[in-house]
Parts: C-alpha cells; structure tokens; sequence
C-alpha cells in the first residue's frame, strides 16, 4: 500500500482521494497560522494601549479566541494521526470561517481584506488539486452571503467601517462577480502550475530512480565496465572491474591513462581506440603479466544522449580460472597419451632388461674374470637395477586406480609424514618443519595413496632447501572441500620448469627420476582434487592441494 493509499484508508471515506499534503506541510501550515493570528493579536493590544479612547475591538477578540481554539484542535487531530487529507480538509474550512469573520469585522464589501480567501484557494489547489475549485467557490459563498447579509441589513453594519451608505444593487454584483471570477482564475491557474509542478517532480523522481537503478546495476555486475574519453583517460571503473584490476580506490584513477590502469601484453590501445572507432565493437584476449592475469574484453564506443560518441566504454572478465583449466585439461590429456604410450614401452623394455640383468650376473659368477669385467658386469647389474626401479614407479604412475573409499583423517596422516621426515638423513640441523592442522581433518580416500602423496611433496620441499630453512604444513577446512599447502623457502623454480612440473621424468634435482610430482598429480586427480604449485626462484615454493571434503558421509 502506497502512502497516499495508506492516509486514504486511515482516514476514512471523507478524505480527499488524491491529496498530496505531508504532516510536515501540515505543521508548517498550524505554524504559520498561530504565528499570524498572534501577530495580529499583538498589533491590537499595542495600539489599544496606545490608544486614548477604548476602541470596539469584540469581535477582534472573538477571532483571535476561535483561531488559537482551531488551531488546538488541528494540532490533536495532527498528533492522533489523523489522515493526513481529513486534517487539511479541516483546516481550510477553518480558515474560511476565519477569514470570513475578519471580512465582516474589518467593512464586508468595502474590506480591503478579502484578498486572504486566495490563500485558502491557493492552498486548497496545490495540495487537494481539482478540489481548489471547490474551496474557490466555498469562498465565493463565504463572502457573498456575508455582503448579502450586510446589504440587507440582515447583519448591523458599522458606519466607521463603511465610510458611508451601501452602494447601489450593481455595484454589489458587480462587486460579487470580480470576486467569484478572481477565485476561480486564481484556481486554475494555481492547478495548472501545481500539475506541471507534479509533472516535472515526477520525471525527475523518475529519472533519479533510473539512475540508481543504472548505477546499482552497474556496481552488481560481475564482470568489470570500464569507461575513457576519446583520448583513453579514465571516465569510469566499477567495483568488479576494481577487484581484477587490483584497484584500491576507483575514484582516484579517474583523468588516468587507460595504458597505466589495464596493462595489455599483446595489445596497442592506441589502435584498439582505433579499431573500435571502425568497427565499433572489438572482442579480444589480453594477458596483464603484472597481475598475472588474463582478461576477456569487447570495447565498444560509448555514446551520450544526441548519439555522439564520447569515449569508450570496455566490458571485461576475468579468465585466469578458465585458462587455469584449459591448462590443466591439456596437461591432463598429454600426459595420459605420454602414460598410455610410456607404459606399454615400459613394459617392452622390462623383459629384456631382466634377461640382461641376469645374463650379467651369472658372467660375474663365473670365475677367472678379471678385476675390470667384474666391476663392468657390477656397473650393468646395478643400472640394470636403478632402470627397472623406474620402470617400476613409471608403471605404478600409469597404472588404474580403484575409487577412493575409506574415510581418512588427514590430520594424524600429516603428523606420521612429519614425524618420519624429521628422523630421516635428509633433514639436517638447519631445517625447521612446523605443521598447522586441526586435531581431526577428514576426507574420502585410499589412504596409502595419499600418504605417499604426503611424503613426496614434503620431501620435495626439504630436498629444495639444501642448505637449510622452513617447511610449513597447513591443512584446514574450506568451503570448497581440505586445503593442504606445503610452503619452502628454497631455491623455487622458473616458469618453464613450473608449467611442466607434474610431467613425468621432468626434474631440476641430479639423479632424480622425476615421476614423484607426476604420481602425486595423478593420485590428486583420481581423488577428484587438485595441485597448484606458486614459485619464485631463489624465494620459495608453494604448492596447494585441494581435496573434496565427505567428512560428512561418513
């Protein structure tokens, strides 16, 4: 319910269907009342006092008596919470009884005063708007019946107030007649001014809405809108557009450079401003390596209300997630066409290799060999032995797992890694490993899997600080499942070496096989989680593991 309909069913069927008056108008309208009727008041009683003959001042009184008692009875109704259309329906009829009373005392026909009726049709056409008409009449009948009375000695007339005898049946209606047309001229008017008033407030209250609505809508979006000039200065940055770009304050980049705003690797906006000018809308990638970030954008130009364009307005998205995962997806399907391919090699070469293996130590067991064919048949036996290792762990990493399916608790799983890694010989004096778990971390999975999955990323991490340092070990709950991240501050890797970490026999360590982050991938994956590794050289290395959480399946 609206608060015109509202006031119209507080009051009843008496109010006025269409006014627009507010307590707050009424107020001011109690107030300017009691303030003119006390000023008057105060003018009378000086000039009584001043006065050396007592003046018939009665019916003076009587006025001012009725007036202070309206007013009460307005402010009542105010404060009861009466409608709002009933109170001003009131107090103007109020006011016309006033104004009429203070005709008659101050000469009827001859009252230089009866200019005041305008004020109630003036207040009446603006607030009640059609019904002004009404009122212009009510006071039309007010005053002629006063003048009538008067001129047929109905009411006693005052000799001082008239200055004379009455004029002529005439004068009166002419006298009448000028009053009713004033009224009603003043009424429309008034109406007219009022309704085009309405008019132009209502488009103004309209086009105030469709700005908010404009404004909220471009601060909900999602994607970022950026705005420039001709000249590619900033106009224009939403909050969504803020957050990518890593911008604190929008309002403070405005008169900026685009170029210094959204640094594009691949891209000229010089000739894009150019190209959108042309072809009036331009779709594009773009990669901001200072942010590491890669953007999705169409510019287009952006128009004022005559249809000139005026700068350039530029919708963009964030696609680091999707390139994230076009680049997983791709690393997924090289390596199982490198795992399919690998596997049945490495199955080919294990069988000659034990033939080898075996033929060369049964020659070492033969006697009579010299010292250098013992120690060459000892060098083919042992690098007989290290190959089939890695056949071994490749086909283990090429190899079909079964689903996960036992509940595990992460947490005591971590603190077992932690305990044998800090008595194995490849932790030294000057390293520190702290871990940071809850007591209890639950999830879905094979537990050897994921123990192993522990183990070599923790020793990844030691083996990456040579001459000592920290591995922290955090596991927590997040809303998307367990978050487990292993933090060194070692050598760190490049970006080749980053990209193409989890690929197997890639390896920056001497004499590594290079399949331990390539079996951890593969456990992950099949485990429905995922890795991600953030490293700066010579800094440290971050790698995050994310696994669903059914903890709660359990």
């Amino acid at each position: 319910m609206s608060g015109a309909q509202a006031e119209r069913h507080q009051g009843g069927a008496g109010a006025p269907p269409d006014l627009s008056a507010s307590p707050r108008a009424l107020r001011w309208l109690i107030g300017l009342r009691l303030l003119v009727i006390s000023t008057l008041f105060m003018g009378v009683l000086i000039i009584q006092a001043g006065a050396q003959e007592v003046f018939p001042l009665g019916s003076y009184y009587g006025l001012f008596l009725v007036t202070y008692g309206l007013s009460l009875l307005y402010l009542v109704l105010h404060l009861k919470n009466v409608s709002t259309g009933l109170q001003l329906v009131v107090q103007l009829l109020g006011d016309i009884g006033i104004i009429t009373g203070f005709v008659y005392a101050t000469g009827g026909l001859f009252s230089p005063f009866s200019f005041l009726y305008l004020t109630v049709i003036v207040e009446a056409s603006v607030f009640l708007r059609k019904w002004g008409y009404l009122f212009a009449g009510l006071s039309a009948v007010a005053y002629g019946v006063i003048v009538d009375l008067m001129f047929f000695d109905i009411l006693p007339v005052t000799p001082n107030l008239v200055g004379g005898a009455l004029p002529s049946n005439i004068r009166v209606l002419y006298q009448l007649m000028a009053h009713v047309v004033g009224f009603i001229l003043l009424t429309f008017l008034v109406t007219r001014l009022a309704e085009s008033h309405r008019r132009l407030e209502a488009e103004r209250e309209r086009s105030r809405q469709y700005q908010a609505l404009t404004d909220h809508v471009v601060r909900s979006v999602g994607s970022g809108i950026l705005a420039t000039d001709l000249d590619g200065l900033m106009m224009h940055l939403n909050p969504a557009g803020a957050r990518m770009l890593h911008v604190a304050d929008p309002e403070a980049i405005v008169g900026s450079a685009v170029e210094e705003v959204m640094q594009l690797e691949e891209h000229s906006w010089q000739r894009l401003r150019e190209a959108a000018r042309v072809n009036s809308a331009i779709r594009i990638e773009g990669h901001i390596e200072s942010l590491e970030t890669w953007l999705g954008l169409s510019m287009g130009p952006l128009s004022d209300e005559r249809d000139q364009t005026v700068g350039f307005v530029i919708n963009f998205q964030d696609l680091s997630e999707i390139a994230r995962e076009t680049e997983r997806r791709r690393q997924q399907e090289r390596m199982a066409a490198v795992g399919e391919m690998a596997s049945r090699m490495a199955h080919e070469i294990k069988n000659p290799l034990a033939s080898i293996s075996g033929s060369a130590q049964m020659l070492a067991s033969i006697g009579g060999l010299d010292h250098t064919a013992s120690r060459l048949l000892g060098i083919v036996v042992d690098e007989s032995r290290r190959l089939s290792g890695i056949l071994d762990g490749f086909l283990e990493y090429t190899r079909p797992r079964s689903a996960p399916e036992q509940p595990c608790d992460l947490a005591a799983m971590l603190r077992d890694c932690v305990n044998l890694l800090e008595r194995s010989s490849e932790v030294r004096e000057h390293h520190v490993i702290r871990l940071e778990c809850p007591s209890r971390l639950m999830a879905r999975g094979h537990e050897d899997q994921l123990r192993q999955v522990f183990w070599n990323l923790s020793r990844n991490a030691i083996q990456a600080m040579p001459e000592g340092g920290e591995l922290r070990i955090e596991a927590r709950a997040a809303i998307a499942g367990v978050v487990l991240q292993w933090i060194d501050n070692g050598t760190g890797m490049d970006e080749e070496v980053r990209h193409q970490a989890f690929e197997p026999f890639v390896t920056t360590k001497p004499g590594g096989s290079g399949l331990g982050l390539a079996v951890v991938y593969a456990v992950i994956q099949d485990h429905g989680g995922s890795i991600e590794i953030d490293s700066t050289p010579g800094q440290g290395t971050t790698v995050a593991v994310q696994l669903p959480d059914e903890g709660d399946k359990l």
